[in-house]
């Protein structure tokens, strides 16, 4: 197995962004639909995660459209949105995350309920997982983007999945206040704002 890539479990050894300092003190969400529904996740408190009301939004938005699906879910953190996908009956769902405690966040929220759902890890920048996912033998169909609030490179990320995902939904979270340059290979066809956060939906021109 690739290293940083694991199957229904961790690797200790996946690089993190945070180095030392006392473990974060978790706090809770929920799973808020789907045969999950109500399960008390933990998020730890130097993260900040998708809340429950964008989530709602994201996935009142998707609907049916997540039944069966095989869904990225990147910078995922705790593994809420990829959690509430397979809960509302994505196929598979590919998380991506290389911060340290984050990781160890997910696995817990992932072994207390996903033990039998189809899922798997890549313990990586997302940009490097992105390059391994697209050698799988089931082809993501949507993917949903939540980075760090100083991210930088929107263009960049996007652009990488067009080329390699030319068919594939995609939905990035984002500070209203982030203004993201569209690449030409993709459109815009929908965007929603939540408070100070933005859903934006996008898709290659010819899907």
């Amino acid at each position: 197995m690739q290293r940083g890539v694991v199957a229904g479990k961790i690797t200790r050894k996946s690089p993190g962004r945070v180095n030392g300092g006392p473990p974060p003190q978790p706090f809770h969400m929920r799973v808020i639909a789907g045969k999950f529904r109500n399960l008390t996740l933990k998020a730890g408190d130097n993260f900040r995660p998708t809340s429950d009301r964008v989530r709602e939004t994201l996935f009142n938005i998707l609907q049916s459209d997540i039944q069966g699906t095989v869904f990225v879910d990147g910078f995922c953190g705790s593994g809420a949105v990829g959690i509430e996908a397979l809960s509302r009956g994505a196929s598979k769902v590919y998380f991506l995350e290389n911060n340290r405690r984050a990781l160890e966040i997910l696995e817990h929220n992932l072994t207390q309920c996903c033990e039998g759902e189809k899922w798997r890890i890549f313990s990586l920048p997302v940009t490097k997982g992105l390059d391994l996912v697209a050698r799988e033998a089931q082809p993501p169909d949507m993917f949903f983007f939540d980075p760090p609030y100083d991210y930088e490179h929107y263009t960049d990320l996007l652009s990488q999945c067009a080329r390699l995902f030319p068919s594939a939904a995609l939905v990035l979270e984002a500070s209203v206040r982030k203004k993201i340059v569209v690449p030409e290979m993709l459109r815009l066809v929908k965007e929603r704002k939540i408070g100070e956060t933005m859903l934006l939906f996008f898709q290659s021109p010819g899907v």
